[in-house]
């Protein structure tokens, strides 16, 4: 028994389905509320028609986010990368629960350089304070010649 044909409609709203990023099952749920009774295979079908057409100048690209991709994690990611001091990508994964593979898939995709961040010591207000107080100490330990030895081996070690 030969097999039914699908109309051009019904394959015309798959494609449509396809291209907006659903998944195979997810269309046979939509179509069905929609009234039209079709199988997931026959969306595969449908779907592999399309693939086939490789040599095709117009070929059509079907692809589908995935999951961990949603809106709401991406303009969360680029809002916490989009400030002076950006934490790692580690970090970021971690606050949002999602991979560093993601993180990293997202920063490309929205167009922002990778770079390789640089380890820096961070000064707190009160190491701040207490490097101005010892600096001014070492400079009348100095003053007073108590280094001079001290001076001399710096400079033949430097000479």
């Amino acid at each position: 028994m030969p097999r039914n044909k699908i109309s051009d409609i019904v394959e015309g709203r798959i494609l449509q389905l396809l291209h907006q990023g659903y998944s195979q099952p997810r269309i046979v749920n939509i179509l069905k509320l929609d009234g039209i009774h079709v199988s997931q295979s026959t969306v595969s079908n449908v779907k592999q028609k399309i693939d086939r057409q490789r040599n095709s100048e117009t070929k059509i690209k079907i692809f589908r986010k995935k999951p961990s991709q949603t809106p709401s994690i991406i303009k969360k990611v680029i809002r916490k990368i989009d400030v002076e001091d950006p934490p790692t990508q580690r970090a970021i994964a971690k606050d949002l629960h999602i991979s560093q593979s993601t993180v990293s898939n997202i920063i490309k995709n929205s167009g922002f350089t990778l770079r390789k961040k640089q380890k820096v010591q961070k000064l707190t207000s009160l190491n701040v304070m207490k490097r101005g107080q010892r600096s001014f100490q070492l400079y009348r330990r100095l003053a007073r010649g108590r280094f001079k030895k001290f001076m001399q081996q710096m400079k033949l070690g430097f000479i």
